[in-house]
């Protein structure tokens, strides 16, 4: 049914219960307001509460609507001299199907807890005080509909000296109360996201067939690739000669794959968090650099990766084989994981939108068991591969390039924390100097032909990769790009009220695709040119604790980084990209930010 058509049907119904009930506010909802402390000192920040109970069959919309028609619910604060209150956090709302329409509608029903902070100034003087608001809602069954309405609600507070004692109250209501992430969560990450597609156009186990193979895919990516030599030298070294052995050992290894990645997948689901800002913080950056060294280093022969005397003796006797391989696969998911590609991406914001630990684990897990496949594979055969030739020469070479490739990626790790002139020229110096060493400056006294052949055909692919490299950045650094400007409301608001379109771009700057983004997408000339007739936000939500992000992540709707929306001319939401924007062909975003202009219909 139009949308138009089910906004009349909803109004007639609405007039038609207006006219015809008497109904007191009463019998349909009770409000009621607390605090989560018994006093308030000047300074303190705490929480106020609205407790709303719907009576009977009686239901009120979400926060936001599942249609533009409905009346939202909103809690609103009174102004108080001396109090500063935070925005509202609302609960998760349901999905449900009633009579007068054919979809479901976002709507809370029974008794829920709506909680915003509030900030008590340092001048506030001591006595009483009163706080006031309102819960506006418009109240449904499932037939019909009363007027829209206010509840006021008001709370008596005492404000005390500094230093008084304080107390905790009302910590039961609160935990029944959510985070604002439910406010993210009434997205249901379904229609924008991959995996949201994947779940409901092939069901829940086809979909996760194609986790296990994108975990397999992962194997490709650059985080993980360079750690293929060493899990190789690990088993090696490990390696018995019993076949049963070596798979025992392989599963265990997987295995503490698995448990960084299932912890992820749990993590995101309880949090809702944007989860690349603890995997990418610079602590955690700086430690995988310093990993890359380390593995480096041992590749140039500065010493062998073995497992500590101390863990062996921990694990004790035959059993130090199955620890060392349980510490080196947790390592090998900690190095991978900030290896968040457009799949690994999208995964994330589902299972963090969708708020369920169980479906997080399920899914990270098979992830990380189709990334483990091929060390299982590897560690199960290593006694075959221990009977290789044992040419010293080219092992020994083939670890050195292993070891400028390791080198390569401690750079790109760091490339978030550093400038991006550092970092591109860190990056091109290791892979030019690495080339020149492997290739050309390594001797290696009394090897074959195709050896040496191999060895300066590597040493220059290395080097055209640094050239290209630099010719590239030289290109980025001289093109146009997006005249950007930091997200303003005031700005935001005129562009709204003028009829302009806008465009958004929500980054952080621990997101490696959104710089993948500027570089490739944002700095190309048709969108770039097309660009021009949008104002141009980029919302920054590096540091995702502060006030203002949240705020912005609510509004917006905002589980992951990137994500680009536009808005029309109307000032409606046109489209949103997350995660597939990544790779995305420039002529492709042309056309659809072209189509949102006011001049194509929009």
């Amino acid at each position: 049914m139009p949308r138009f058509l089910l906004s009349l049907i909803f109004m007639g119904a609405t007039q038609l219960t207006i006219a015809n009930a008497q109904i007191d506010n009463s019998d349909v909802l009770s409000v009621e307001a607390f605090l989560s402390v018994d006093k308030i000192r000047p300074g303190d920040t705490f929480k106020v509460g609205v407790r709303t109970t719907l009576h009977g069959s009686w239901h009120v919309n979400s926060h936001h609507p599942s249609e533009e028609f409905l009346i939202p619910t909103v809690v609103t604060f009174d102004p108080v001299n001396g109090l500063e209150f935070g925005d509202p956090n609302y609960p998760k709302s349901e999905e449900k199907k009633f009579d007068f329409s054919e979809t479901p509608l976002a709507v809370y029903e029974g008794s829920m807890v709506i909680w915003a902070t509030a900030k008590a100034s340092e001048s506030l003087k001591p006595g009483q005080i009163k706080i006031t608001g309102n819960f506006g809602y418009q109240a449904c069954n499932d037939v019909s509909c009363l007027m829209p309405s206010k509840e006021p609600f008001e709370i008596l507070a005492e404000v005390v000296l500094p230093g008084t004692a304080v107390n905790t109250i009302s910590e039961a209501r609160f935990e029944t109360s959510h985070f604002a992430m439910a406010e993210l969560q009434g997205q249901r990450a379904t229609a924008d996201n991959e995996i949201g597609r994947l779940i409901s156009g092939n069901g829940l186990l086809l979909t996760l067939v194609f986790i296990f193979i994108g975990g397999l895919a992962l194997n490709l990516t650059p985080c993980v690739y360079p750690i293929i030599p060493i899990t190789v030298s690990f088993f090696v070294g490990q390696a018995s000669g019993k076949m049963s052995r070596s798979f025992l050992l392989a599963v265990v290894y997987v295995l503490g794959m698995a448990v960084t990645y299932s912890v992820l997948g749990v993590v995101a689901a309880l949090t809702g968090g944007l989860l690349g800002s603890s995997l990418q913080s610079p602590i955690v950056l700086i430690t995988i650099a310093g990993v890359f060294i380390v593995f480096a280093a041992s590749m140039f022969g500065a010493f062998e990766i073995r497992v500590p005397t101390a863990l062996n003796n921990l694990a004790g006797g035959s059993r130090q084989g199955i620890f060392g391989s349980l510490i080196m696969g947790l390592t090998v998911g900690i190095v991978a994981a900030p290896c968040i590609g457009p799949f690994v991406l999208s995964l994330l914001t589902y299972v963090a939108a969708q708020g369920d630990p169980v479906m997080g684990f399920l899914m990270f897990f098979i992830l990380s068991m189709g990334l483990g496949l091929p060390y299982l594979i590897l560690g199960t055969f290593s006694g075959s591969i221990q009977n290789l030739p044992r040419s010293g020469v080219w092992m020994v070479w083939v670890k050195k390039v292993f070891g400028v490739i390791m080198i390569a990626m401690a750079v790109y790790f760091l490339s978030t924390l550093l400038p991006e002139t550092v970092y591109v020229s860190l990056l091109i110096a290791t892979l030019g100097v690495g080339g020149l060493y492997v290739g050309f400056w390594q001797n290696s006294v009394g090897i074959s032909k195709w050896f040496g052949g191999l060895k300066k055909v590597t040493g220059v692919a290395l080097v055209l990769v640094a050239g290209w490299l630099a010719l590239s950045t030289w290109q980025q650094t001289n093109a146009p790009h997006i005249a950007w400007q930091p997200f303003d409301e005031a700005v935001f608001a005129q562009a709204k009220a003028e009829g302009k379109p806008v465009l958004i771009d929500f980054y952080a700057d621990w997101c490696i695709p959104c710089k993948q983004l500027d570089r490739k997408l944002f700095s190309h000339p048709d969108v770039v040119r097309e660009s021009k007739n949008f104002v141009a936000f980029k919302a920054d939500l590096t540091k995702e604790d502060s006030g203002q992000v949240r705020k912005l992540r609510v509004r917006f709707k905002v589980v992951g980084v990137p994500t680009i929306i536009l808005i029309d001319s109307n000032g409606n939401e046109y489209r949103r990209f997350t995660d597939e924007l990544v790779g995305t062909p420039p002529a492709d975003f042309t056309a659809v930010i072209r189509e949102a202009l006011p001049t194509n219909g929009s």
